[in-house]
């Protein structure tokens, strides 16, 4: 079996890679409109509008709601793939240090800990997958409460309030990074004639993950947001490219003992890539 880190630098055959690519940017697409929408509630109440800055809470709310929804059938779809016909990769276990919730670091210390008990590959997937959907529940769970909070204008500190959802979407594209190594890692290890009844679970599942035809760009804005129920600005698209390298920089950490590391702290100097505007320029109160 191979590494982790050997899985993320293969090369995959084009009809993996069509599917991987197309589950990867509707996923991809969900995290920036929840990320957009963020940025702008921050913006607002840096800016002291804190009316309409309580009126994204809805919105904010409904986007992260399908982030989490789209994160779960990924989920989903490898572990019943998993279950039913055994074909399972090295995954690494998840970090605490990645985290910034209490929640979401505890788990992923419970899932540490079982990773360093348990031998067995299959236990590691399993518990893995389990603790990344439990994750993002728990992650999902919190947001809608802080949500109906700043809507219903019962919340203490309307900025509190937004910083605390900030920390939760950090958590979340923490989440989506993870899901999407190990989907590579599967893609390295599946069977091909594995590969057409798992992509009729992840559409199942993921329905805009099949929007990408064969022959076509993966990376034009048209095709990619053909999943979503309304037209994706293109400035939002732009934002794409940021996850990709954010997701492939967050493997590479994992070098001196086989495990992933983050990059969603980044460097002093530099904005987190979860905490930029799509056209790549800082939020509120940072600079680049």
């Amino acid at each position: 079996m191979a590494t982790v880190q050997e899985h993320w630098v293969a090369c995959l055959p084009e009809e993996k890679h069509r599917l991987f690519d197309s589950a990867l940017n509707e996923l991809e697409i969900s995290y920036v409109l929840v990320s957009v929408s963020l940025n702008d509630a921050l913006t607002l109440c840096h800016e002291g509008k804190l009316s309409p800055a309580r009126e994204q809470a809805p919105m904010f709310a409904e986007l992260f709601k399908r982030m989490v929804s789209r994160l779960r059938g990924l989920v989903r779809a490898l572990a019943d793939h998993g279950r039913n016909l055994g074909t399972l990769p090295n995954v690494a276990p998840l970090d605490p240090d990645f985290f910034r919730s209490e929640r979401a670091q505890q788990l992923a210390r419970n899932n540490g800990l079982v990773s360093l008990i348990s031998l067995r590959e299959r236990t590691r997937f399993f518990r893995k997958l389990g603790s990344l959907e439990e994750m993002v529940v728990e992650l999902h769970k919190e947001a809608r409460e802080i949500t109906g909070e700043i809507a219903e204008g019962t919340a203490v500190s309307l900025r509190h309030c937004w910083k605390r959802l900030e920390v939760l979407h950090y958590d979340l594209n923490t989440c989506l990074r993870e899901a999407t190594i190990v989907l590579k890692s599967f893609f390295c290890v599946l069977p091909n004639n594995e590969l057409p009844p798992f992509r009729r679970r992840l559409l199942s599942l993921l329905p805009a993950a099949g929007t990408i035809r064969p022959g076509r760009s993966h990376g034009a804005p048209g095709r990619m947001a053909q999943g979503l129920s309304r037209p994706v600005p293109s400035h939002m698209i732009a934002g794409l490219a940021m996850g990709r390298d954010k997701t492939a920089r967050f493997e590479q950490h994992s070098r001196h003992r086989n495990k992933l590391s983050k990059d969603n702290s980044g460097g002093k100097g530099r904005i987190p890539s979860s905490r930029m505007r799509p056209d790549g320029t800082g939020g509120p109160n940072e600079t680049n």
